[in-house]
């Protein structure tokens, strides 16, 4: 008789879960009705991931386009002179005379100057493009800042003027 009323216990358990589960499942369908956010990214963060992207949105083409350039040039200096240096370094360790041994590592140090003179230009284009998207954002700041006039006609024909001040 116990065991009859373990699963007489355990079948009404089982029957209060699931009447209870369409409840949390009504939940469930108006917080997936909420739209998503949707983050906007500005062109200062533009141009913190890709130099000269945040110009290119300002619509400072000449400038996003150079910086953009020399950006890729670079990268594209560092990631040639690195191929260089490892051949090199790779004949180095293979060389079999001494004389052999001293150019391929004259020529290793070489190429790994130059591309660390082109991480560091990397860089460089880096934060100068920041600092001239920081001028362009606090320029675009500035120029909101002002006075309007404004004039205007409403629904009922009439003239309406507008004097506004933003600080």
């Amino acid at each position: 008789m116990k065991r009859n009323n373990k699963y007489k216990i355990f079948i009404s358990i089982l029957t209060i879960i699931f009447l209870c589960l369409p409840c949390y499942s009504q939940v469930k369908k108006e917080k997936e009705k909420e739209e998503p956010v949707v983050t906007k990214i500005n062109s200062l963060q533009k141009s913190l991931l890709i130099p000269g992207w945040g110009q290119i949105a300002e619509k400072k083409y000449p400038e996003g386009l150079l910086f953009l350039s020399a950006e890729i040039f670079c990268l594209y200096k560092v990631f040639s002179y690195n191929h260089k240096g490892n051949k090199y370094y790779d004949l180095y360790k293979k060389a079999g005379d001494v004389s052999n041994a001293i150019q391929y590592r004259d020529l290793t140090e070489k190429y790994d100057t130059r591309r660390n003179k082109f991480i560091l230009a990397v860089a460089g284009i880096w934060v100068v493009n920041l600092i001239d998207m920081y001028f362009i954002v606090r320029n675009k700041e500035k120029k909101q800042k002002k006075l309007k006039l404004e004039i205007k006609h409403n629904e009922n024909k009439e003239l309406v003027f507008t004097l506004s001040y933003s600080f």
